[in-house]
């Protein structure tokens, strides 16, 4: 009797079963690994926004409590000797906004006249740009008081303070009775004293060669420098097309800095105290017909988006997120 013979192999049938099933199996987790992709690039995405978005409102967020500090005498009017004042430099007004909406009519104290006239300063049509203006903490003390207000002003250096005043610049010199904006003519320093030249010039000095308008800066009067930090949004440095290349950007008065990628619009409202309780009572957008001394809190908006291409619904595919942050303003100006 013969034995009948051994299978060997697999049938066609079989064959073509097992490749089924594994087709089935590989498309599965390839569906898996495709979506864990988009999950993990969405979030991926969503996290760059909101980093970027929560950087750049505390960093305004932190000039905003400072604008307007002019040492002891932050409430009040400033005098002005210099022949000069760049609006940027203009610390008579700590603040100024220009509404990106189109409400602007140039008001001296308020809007684009005071960001306007930076050249460096070319923001993206619709969006808001916000200057502050403060004095820098590095305060020095005079030496020996002024006794006309005309002759040069002498200051005890601390470990540096004021060391980046430079001949050119305008600074502050103040007590807690007045305080005066002038342009420094000339720098000297001779061991812990430091001597500031305030000399006239029509051209590129001060009109008066009085400090004070009143009275005299005695040594419990401090000089600080000035700062300015206007922030605006405009195409970044990455090139990258359409909304996903618009950046927050800094201006110093000087040249321009690109702080945050993907930030593609900056909106402020200004928070007015009506019945002088501290407390807004309305947010109203930027335009000179808003009376600034009103002004106790800013409301700052910022969108940001993913920069690239992150799957969303929106036409351009990126995401997109809205960040809001309320700021008391804590001097008046």
């Amino acid at each position: 009797m013969k034995c009948p013979p051994l299978q060997q192999g697999l049938s066609l049938i079989e064959v073509m079963i097992s490749m089924a099933i594994g087709s089935v199996v590989i498309l599965g987790v390839l569906s898996l690994f495709t979506a864990n992709t988009e999950t993990y690039n969405a979030l991926q995405a969503q996290t760059r926004l909101q980093e970027g978005a929560n950087f750049g409102l505390n960093v305004i967020a932190r000039d905003l409590q400072r604008a307007g500090y002019r040492g002891c005498y932050s409430r009040g009017d400033v005098y002005v000797t210099a022949a000069t004042v760049p609006a940027a430099f203009d610390i008579r007004f700590g603040l100024s906004v220009h509404n990106g909406g189109g409400n602007d009519d140039g008001n001296a104290a308020w809007t684009t006249s005071s960001t306007g006239t930076s050249p460096a300063v070319s923001a993206v049509g619709g969006t808001d740009i916000i200057t502050l203006r403060f004095a820098e903490n590095d305060e020095a003390y005079l030496s020996t008081a002024l006794v006309t207000g005309q002759e040069n002003i002498q200051l005890a250096v601390v470990s540096g303070a004021s060391t980046n005043i430079e001949v050119n610049d305008l600074a502050l010199i103040s007590d807690c009775e007045k305080a005066t904006l002038f342009k420094v003519t000339s720098v000297a320093v001779n061991g812990v004293v430091m001597t500031l030249g305030h000399a006239v010039s029509a051209a590129n000095g001060n009109i008066v060669d009085g400090l004070a308008e009143t009275g005299t800066f005695g040594a419990d009067a401090a000089v600080a420098s000035i700062v300015s930090k206007t922030y605006f949004i405009k195409q970044g440095a990455s090139g990258i097309a359409g909304k996903g290349g618009y950046s927050l950007f800094q201006f110093d008065g000087a040249a321009s800095a690109e702080l945050v990628e993907g930030v593609e619009d900056l909106q402020i409202l200004l928070g007015i105290d009506t019945d002088s309780d501290g407390v807004p009572n309305q947010y109203l957008a930027p335009s000179a017909s808003v009376n600034t001394g009103q002004i106790v809190a800013i409301l700052l908006e910022i969108t940001a988006n993913s920069i690239n291409d992150a799957g969303s619904t929106e036409a351009d595919g990126l995401l997109r997120r809205t960040f809001r942050q309320t700021i008391k303003i804590r001097n008046a100006g």
